[in-house]
């Protein structure tokens, strides 16, 4: 039952440090008025050699019942 405005915190996991401002642009569109923290960290690779970014991300929600 979440959505993007129970998002507090991001992580993108990029294998070209290069590409953060254009997966920050991209990011923005989805988050610009919800504004969680967000942490952008180069990785040497993933399994799938084809791979270039992983976001993790977490939601709160409160139970209201």
């Amino acid at each position: 039952g979440a959505s993007l405005s129970d998002v507090v915190r991001t992580r993108m996991l990029l294998t070209r440090i290069d590409d953060w401002q254009q997966i920050a642009q991209v990011r923005g569109e989805y988050f610009k008025d919800i504004r969680p923290v967000d942490t952008v960290m180069e990785v040497k690779g993933f399994i799938n050699k084809e791979w270039l970014i992983e976001i993790e991300v977490d939601a709160v929600v409160v139970d209201e019942g």
